[in-house]
């Protein structure tokens, strides 16, 4: 389940974005919230949290968490960033997303990465941090944080500078986004509308944008 109102976070510089980027990130959230308690498997803590209880659903999550449990330690997280339960009593929201990174959530690793982009959620604003989770679940093939890593280097946010390698991520994610255009998110992505691509081509030469659709073509998940 994808909400219609969703666009995923451009990385543009804060001086430019201000509050349209705290608003992105947080729909980044919400959409997470909606794909995790609609389209994943039951939860320990799914049924407190549908009955109104929060409280009791964030002790059921962060059992399960602590078991190991991923999808748990997102879902924790993500009711956290809500403020639906009190950090003071379970934690920051980026520890738990942190954690079901650790455990094999993509979505997990994504959402550590949309934290310390912006310094949200426990997280300070650290760059390489951010760099560092997305690559993680785009190293996976998740389409969002390829998107997201694209969008570093069109900013020019990474260290040393490799465009070839951004504009990778990019294709990698739009080559993505075609199998579900009829998706808001997915349509998003291929839309572009921040320009991401046409920055990164911009300042390539017809060489290097070869190169990066050859990287393109013979990439394959983790």
């Amino acid at each position: 389940m994808v909400s219609p109102e969703f666009e995923p976070h451009s990385a543009e510089p804060l001086a430019q974005k201000g509050n349209e980027m705290k608003n992105a990130a947080t729909k980044l959230i919400l959409i997470t919230l909606c794909i995790c308690f609609f389209g994943c498997a039951h939860t320990p803590g799914d049924a407190a949290l549908r009955a109104g209880h929060p409280e009791e659903a964030a002790k059921l999550y962060k059992a399960g968490a602590e078991q190991g449990d991923a999808s748990a330690a997102l879902k924790l997280g993500l009711i956290l960033e809500e403020g639906r339960v009190k950090e003071d009593t379970f934690g920051s929201p980026v520890s738990w997303y942190e954690k079901a990174c650790k455990l094999g959530s993509n979505p997990g690793c994504h959402n550590a990465g949309v934290s310390y982009e912006y310094g949200e959620n426990g997280a300070n604003k650290e760059i390489t941090k951010s760099y560092n989770y997305y690559l993680i679940a785009a190293e996976r093939g998740y389409m969002q944080s390829q998107y997201n890593l694209a969008s570093l280097y069109s900013n020019q946010y990474v260290q040393p500078q490799n465009d070839v390698e951004g504009l990778k991520w990019m294709l990698l994610a739009q080559d993505a986004a075609k199998r579900c255009q009829n998706v808001p998110l997915c349509q998003w992505i291929l839309d572009d509308s921040p320009g991401h691509k046409s920055k990164i081509k911009s300042r390539l030469s017809e060489e290097q944008i070869k190169s990066a659709e050859a990287l393109a073509i013979s990439w394959k998940p983790k």
